[in-house]
């Protein structure tokens, strides 16, 4: 009968490879886990996170799909405890844990297909920490597969990790209890007050400056925000992080669309001081490029919280690259952006950022949790 092979006899190379992996798997879950927590359970003001890369690169998607948690406990923790069963397993070691720590990953691996599939097909996105986590999860496993032939589970053990599991996962599972219980007492007190202010209606017309599209027609998607911003104003800055991630959450839900107003008296009549010099200039530049708006909105309010801020020579560069130079100078763009601006009038609007919620309108920024409590509503109301 041939000897069983294990990872003891593997090169010093191949314990430090394990050893890389296993590290990964763990810090990758350990942030996967939080950032579920921030998602579901935000504490403030925030906006994206350094998982949110792009529309396509995104944790936030997975993070708030159905298959993302077993009965509300995130299956990140799951795959930190895997983690933490192969450092164990690793430092003490028996043909035992070798052989059951190979089953887990295998089991683990099965789970890492399903999962990225799942994310790519059904979600249209991809998580980049979750595939991190799969990377470190088929390294580990190779290490094991090319060093080790021992793969029966062992009873005592694969028993001692599903109770461990167990005791984590309701510890957990009491935890976000607890903090549902908190939400929801907010949530009755915020959607009594939403619900008692007045329903303004919408702006005469649909805007072409969107972040997100629902629907063909701005008034038929179940979900409708309109946001009347200024580009030099840091909280529109801070409110449109929180609508990107709006965007996200509830695609296929929601459609957000931008209306001017910029604080900036060389176009808007209604102010009796100067605030920001550069605003009419920089609604001149968006409007003549309605279809690249989602991405030059985000690099306009990145210029404003610049050290440089914006300049003459940075909107006429900018004007230039996009081809509207000729646009950005009409004497057409100001009238037709006077006209958007006009626009805000029936809404009393006298601040920046201010945003119609389904015609019920919102001064200044709310938390981002406070917005998902009011959009969970207004879609279960739809319902």
């Amino acid at each position: 009968m041939s000897e069983n092979k294990t990872l003891n006899n593997a090169s010093i190379n191949w314990h430090i490879l394990n050893w890389v992996a296993i590290i990964g798997m763990i810090s990758t879950s350990i942030y996967l886990t939080s950032h579920y927590f921030d998602v579901h359970f935000p504490t403030g003001l925030v906006g994206g996170t350094l998982c949110d890369i792009n529309s396509f690169f995104t944790c936030s998607t997975a993070t708030n799909s159905p298959l993302s948690n077993i009965a509300g406990v995130p299956i990140s923790l799951f795959g930190l405890l895997v983690g933490i069963f192969l450092a164990f397993g690793y430092l003490f070691k028996s043909d035992e844990a070798e052989g059951t720590n190979h089953f887990v990953l295998l089991i683990n691996m099965v789970g890492c297909l399903v999962l990225f599939a799942y994310s790519l097909i059904g979600l249209g996105t991809l998580c980049p920490f979750c595939t991190l986590y799969y990377i470190f999860s088929g390294l580990a496993l190779f290490v094991f597969y090319k060093h080790s032939s021992l793969r029966t589970p062992s009873v005592k053990i694969i028993s001692g990790y599903l109770v461990i599991s167990l005791i984590v996962g309701g510890i957990t599972w009491n935890n976000i209890n607890e903090k549902n219980s908190k939400k929801s007492q907010l949530a009755k007190s915020l959607i009594d007050q939403f619900y008692k202010l007045p329903n303004l209606g919408k702006p005469k017309t649909d805007s072409p400056f969107l972040v997100a599209k629902a629907t063909e027609k701005f008034s038929d998607a179940p979900i409708r925000i309109t946001k009347f911003s200024d580009f030099e104003c840091p909280a529109c800055g801070m409110l449109s992080k929180h609508l990107l991630e709006v965007a996200k959450k509830y695609r296929g839900k929601v459609s957000i669309q931008y209306k001017f107003y910029p604080l900036d008296t060389a176009c808007n009549g209604a102010l009796k001081r100067q605030i920001h010099p550069y605003a009419c200039m920089a609604t001149y530049i968006a409007y003549c490029a309605p279809e690249k708006f989602e991405t030059l909105h985000h690099e306009i309010f990145e210029q404003v919280s610049a050290a440089e801020g914006l300049s003459n020579k940075w909107l006429d560069d900018k004007a230039k690259s996009l081809g509207v130079t000729e646009c950005y100078k009409a004497k057409e763009t100001k009238e037709a952006v006077v006209e958007i601006i006009n626009e805000a009038k029936p809404f009393n609007i006298v601040s920046t950022p201010s945003m119609l919620i389904n015609g019920v309108k919102i001064e200044g920024v709310l938390p981002l949790k406070q917005i998902y409590i009011i959009l969970d509503e207004i879609l279960r109301r739809a319902k």
